[in-house]
């Protein structure tokens, strides 16, 4: 199950690093992302924990960041969990991460779905992560 999982998180999230602009639906009149890219944004917000936000939020500028953050910053570091064979203590960056981060990358990384949303819960990103928060390595956020 966590070769799969961290093959689907890594998949969704090379296709979240540029999220798709919001565009306006001429059926009712509202701006909103095209279906592909809805579905794209909630596979990749299921994958990482992010359970209470979903793509058609009003805060566009929330799924955004979140997307990017998400796609760039954190699936980096499960990548270079892969890469170090699944030892965080190998991961030389690692032990400058707060202990709820490196919990959160090591869930990704098992592929444990109920611990990535515990872990996700627990660095306060189940709703999102607003513009201008602090890195997550640097713990949960405010």
């Amino acid at each position: 199950m966590s070769a799969l999982f961290r093959e689907q998180l890594l998949a969704a999230a090379a296709q979240a690093a540029f999220p798709a602009e919001r565009t306006l639906n001429p059926a009712t009149g509202q701006e909103g992302f095209d279906a592909s890219s809805e579905a794209m944004l909630a596979q990749v917000f299921s994958l990482f924990g992010i359970t209470t936000l979903n793509p058609q939020d009003e805060d566009v500028d929330k799924v955004i960041n979140t997307a990017c953050t998400l796609a760039t910053e954190v699936a980096a570091h499960v990548q270079d969990l892969i890469s170090a064979g699944g030892v965080l203590d190998a991961l030389e960056e690692a032990d400058d991460w707060h202990p709820a981060y490196r919990a959160y990358i090591r869930a990704l990384w098992q592929g444990e779905r109920d611990e990535v949303a515990r872990c996700a819960q627990a660095l306060h990103l189940s709703a999102g992560i607003p513009n201008g928060s602090l890195p997550l390595d640097a713990g949960p956020l405010a």
